[in-house]
């Protein structure tokens, strides 16, 4: 009996002891990838003399004080040191409740926001099963425990450095630019947010608990982690907007383009959208998701006609707005109109894109007659895809 003890122990020491190596290499390299990422990129960028680049470093910081001012104004985010939020996070640690409450946040995301569930590998575990068999399951799941460990680390770094606020701001910065590469986006953070808070006033208790002191100092913290994150974001996605693609392969892309074009954009968009449709209905059932889309999926309807049309049109748009030089940087202005008249709100984005690359790819191969997929061919149109979505983003984040 105490050697099954012993062993049960060795087996959870050695868990934990594989959990508490993977967050820490996980947080070492964030900033590093970053880095390394940005200088891979920026090695393709004309040499500019230093004082044009410092230049716009200072014009950058004096606009980004700006905006960061009327987004506290509008937030009615009040001045606040967090000084109150860094103690209570203290106490949570000495009375071992830190962990509770992050498996408190992630175990509400994903009760209350089912369309999240994707982006996590343990989130598509949950498929098919009511709560009272998946909750104890997943808070065993490795990869859940090392993603709420990662999580709760990366709250003691930002914690520890918020009495140096440019510091704290720019590894926000680089926090959300590394996020960027894992589909996050700024709506993603305002619902990490909620789910925080109601997770600590659902699991904290005695004196543990918020009191509306201390809540409010947690909300100005959190909002400012939004604001930050937020920022990375936006920086890389205009990296990625301005140099995922080179001229090269555009011109690829613009050449099979005009085939399309020649086939007739109303026809190849319902080969996209009804090969789509189908790609998203499949994967609500496997994800035992009900977020339908509120558009008929029958060809002869004016919404499904309307709807293939826009696509194609928003499809051409970003093509068409490729320039050598700024990339795709003119897109999200060109493409406004498509996002304000066909914003869906209850979907799930990671299936929805998932669904149109599917419907897309379908339908290049049949104007094209292309009866293997190659690797790069199936590259680059993603990183057309991603484009066009990542311009809606941003209109929809402004909306």
């Amino acid at each position: 009996m105490s050697e099954t003890t012993a062993t049960i122990g060795i087996g959870k020491m050695y868990e934990e002891f594989k959990i508490t190596q993977l967050v820490n290499e996980t947080l070492t390299t964030v900033i590093e990838n970053v880095q390394n990422n940005h200088d891979k990129i920026s090695t393709k960028a004309k040499p500019r003399p230093l004082s044009a680049i410092h230049e716009e470093i200072r014009e950058y910081d004096q606009l980004s004080r700006q905006l960061e001012k009327e987004y506290r104004k509008s937030m009615r985010i009040v001045d606040d040191d967090f000084e109150l939020a860094r103690t209570h996070w203290i106490q949570l640690q000495k009375s071992n409740k830190q962990g509770l409450a992050i498996r408190g946040c992630f175990l509400t995301m994903l009760e209350k926001y089912p369309q999240v569930r994707p982006i996590w590998g343990f989130g598509k575990r949950i498929e098919g099963r009511i709560e009272e068999t998946w909750k104890p399951e997943i808070v065993e799941d490795f990869y859940f425990r090392h993603h709420c460990a990662s999580l709760q680390a990366a709250l003691n770094m930002i914690i520890q450095n918020k009495d140096d606020r440019n510091g704290m701001r720019r590894m926000l910065n680089e926090m959300g630019a590394h996020h960027f590469f894992y589909d996050a986006c700024e709506p993603h953070f305002e619902v990490f947010q909620d789910c925080l808070l109601e997770s600590m006033r659902l699991v904290l208790n005695g004196g543990d608990a918020l009191d509306d002191e201390i809540e409010q100092s947690w909300i100005c913290l959190l909002q400012t982690i939004r604001l930050h994150m937020g920022e990375g974001i936006e920086i890389q996605r205009a990296n990625y907007l301005s140099q995922c693609l080179i001229p090269k392969e555009m011109e690829e892309v613009k050449e099979n383009w005009k085939k399309v074009e020649s086939y007739g954009f109303r026809k190849a968009g319902i080969t996209l959208c009804e090969s789509a449709f189908k790609s998203y209905s499949e994967l609500l059932k496997t994800h035992n998701l009900k977020m339908t889309l509120p558009i008929e999926a029958n060809k002869t309807s004016q919404s499904f006609l309307a709807l293939s049309d826009q696509i194609m049109m928003a499809l051409d748009k970003t093509i068409q707005s490729y320039t050598p030089e700024d990339g795709f940087m003119n897109l999200i202005q060109e493409i406004r109109d498509f996002v304000i008249k066909f914003l869906v709100v209850e979907v799930c984005p990671p299936l929805i894109r998932k669904s149109f690359i599917d419907g897309m790819i379908h339908m290049l191969c049949k104007i094209l007659c292309i009866k293997h997929v190659k690797e790069d061919f199936l590259h680059v149109w993603k990183k057309v895809y991603r484009v066009m979505e990542q311009s809606m983003i941003a209109n929809i984040v402004e909306y």
